[in-house]
C-alpha cells in the first residue's frame, strides 16, 4: 500500500493525515516543522557527545526525537507524549523512518510540578494539562466555549469541544530519575505549562543533571519567568528570543556546565 507521505527538507517522513492544514500551509512556505528552532537543535544535538541523552517532553508525532536519531544514532532518547493518539502515530512515523522501536523510550505520563492525576486537554498539537482554578478565562474565552457547544450539537463539527481525559502526571525529577543518567539536552513543547514543568525539576536543575534546556516558550510573560527561572539555578541563557517570525513557539536555550560556539538563528 502506498502511503501518503510528507517528506522534509531533512528527510524526515510523516504520514501526511498526521499533520493540520495550518501545517501544510506553514511547510509549503519553509518545509521543515520549526524553521527558527530547528537549526539551533541541530547544532545541540551535533555537540553533544555521541552517546549522550536527549529528552524529548511533549514530543507529538516524533518529530524532534526522530530528527535527533537521524542526526546522531547512538544517542538514548527518551520522549514524553500524553496523547493517545500522536503516541500511535509517533510508532507509525518510526517505522516510515526505517528506525527501531527499540531506538526510543516513549513514555505517557504528563510532566508537571507534581505527582497525581490531572484533567488533560487533548486538541491534537495543542493539547496541554489543564490547570483548573488556576487557569483565568477570559470573559470572551468564556462566552465562546457554550456558543461552540451550541454550534457542535447544531452539526458543525468544525466546532467539537476538545475533549478531556484524566491522566497520571509526575515530575521533572521523577522522570530524570526514571531516565538514569545526565540529560545533554532536554526539549520541552508543553503549550503553556513550562513554569510548572520546570517547577518540578528543582533537584535536576540545581545538581546540574540536565545540561541543557531548549524550552518552546507561549506567551511573553511565561518567556520572561522562564530565563528568570533558570538564571535563578545558574544556567547560562545561550539564546532567547520571544519574536519568532517562522513559528508559533518562542525560544529559550539554557545551559549549565556546557561551552559550545553560538548557536545559529535561521530567523532573519
Amino acid at each position: 500500500m502506498v502511503r501518503n507521505v510528507h517528506i522534509f527538507d531533512n528527510g524526515i517522513k510523516v504520514s501526511n493525515t498526521h499533520l493540520t492544514s495550518g501545517q501544510r500551509k506553514r511547510y509549503s512556505k519553509c518545509n521543515v516543522h520549526e524553521a527558527e528552532e530547528e537549526a539551533i537543535f541541530i547544532s545541540i544535538i551535533k555537540s553533544i557527545p555521541l552517546d549522550g541523552c536527549f529528552v524529548d517532553i511533549g514530543s507529538a508525532i516524533g518529530y524532534y526525537p526522530i530528527l535527533a536519531k537521524k542526526l546522531s544514532s547512538n544517542l538514548t532518547i527518551h520522549a514524553v507524549e500524553p496523547l493517545e493518539l500522536h503516541r500511535k502515530y509517533f510508532i507509525e512515523n518510526i517505522e516510515l523512518n526505517n528506525m527501531n522501536m527499540s531506538d526510543f523510550q516513549i513514555h505517557a505520563e504528563g510532566i508537571s510540578s507534581s505527582d497525581g492525576f490531572v484533567k488533560f486537554v487533548e486538541k491534537r498539537f495543542s493539547s496541554r494539562i489543564e490547570q483548573g482554578q488556576k487557569e483565568r478565562k477570559s470573559f470572551k474565552s468564556e462566552v465562546k466555549a457554550p456558543i461552540k457547544k451550541l454550534l457542535f450539537h447544531l452539526g458543525f463539527n468544525n466546532f467539537e469541544p476538545p475533549r478531556k481525559n484524566v491522566i497520571p502526571t509526575i515530575t521533572l525529577d521523577k522522570l530524570i530519575d526514571i531516565v538514569g543518567r545526565p540529560v545533554d539536552l532536554l526539549q520541552m513543547d508543553v503549550q503553556g505549562l513550562e513554569l510548572d514543568v520546570l517547577k518540578g525539576g528543582l533537584r535536576s536543575m540545581q545538581t546540574g543533571y540536565i545540561k541543557t534546556f531548549l524550552i518552546g516558550t507561549h506567551s511573553h510573560s511565561l518567556h520572561r519567568e522562564c530565563l528568570d527561572f533558570l538564571q535563578k539555578f545558574d544556567y547560562r541563557i545561550e539564546f532567547e528570543n520571544n519574536e519568532t517570525k517562522k513559528q508559533p513557539d518562542g525560544i529559550i536555550v539554557g545551559s549549565k556546565g556546557v561551552s559550545r560556539p553560538p548557536l545559529p538563528y535561521a530567523g532573519d
